[in-house]
């Protein structure tokens, strides 16, 4: 999935996964409850698939949405948050649901609506994907792209130097 996300993008990759959520949910939950061993597993395959979308494209993204001076602790403090609220919380709130409501598909209308927090949170992100980390100092892949960039900051490097000189 990160070579998917390196090509076309981590925002395409991560709102299919929503969206797939959100279409996908309560088919998957139907095939998982038909006591059928192989649509069963087709239920859980699918679900498996749309997971991959996420946890195949996060550690690329999630890093990238800060500046390198506060990154790491960004994103551990966001991360590790968001984990134990709702991962946490997940299996209470769905079983309470179930017992609540007596309505075996709670789960997947869950699922939904975390689909529909996704898909809004992927149309308010920039893309990522091919572009330098915030912060980060300049990266080349080749002797050729080197001698570019160090041209580049002479020049740059050159014009500053000519703003500040006296009159």
């Amino acid at each position: 999935m990160g070579h998917l996300t390196d090509r076309i993008g981590r925002k395409p990759v991560i709102g299919l996964g929503a969206l797939g959520l959100i279409l996908l949910a309560i088919p998957s939950y139907m095939l998982i409850g038909s006591g059928n061993m192989m649509l069963v597993f087709a239920g859980l395959a699918v679900l498996g698939l749309l997971h991959t979308c996420f946890s195949g494209t996060m550690p690329a993204t999630l890093p990238a949405l800060f500046v390198t001076d506060i990154r790491y602790s960004a994103l551990a403090i966001g991360f590790n948050l968001s984990v134990s609220l709702f991962g946490g919380t997940t299996p209470l709130i769905t079983a309470w649901l179930v017992d609540t409501t007596h309505n075996a598909m709670m789960p997947a209308y869950y699922m939904m609506g975390a689909g529909i927090v996704g898909l809004i949170t992927v149309l308010t992100l920039s893309e990522t994907a091919r572009k330098p980390l915030k912060g980060s100092s300049p990266a080349v892949a080749t002797k050729a792209e080197a001698h570019k960039l160090i041209d580049k900051l002479r020049k740059q490097r050159g014009r500053k130097v000519q703003q500040h000189k006296p009159a």
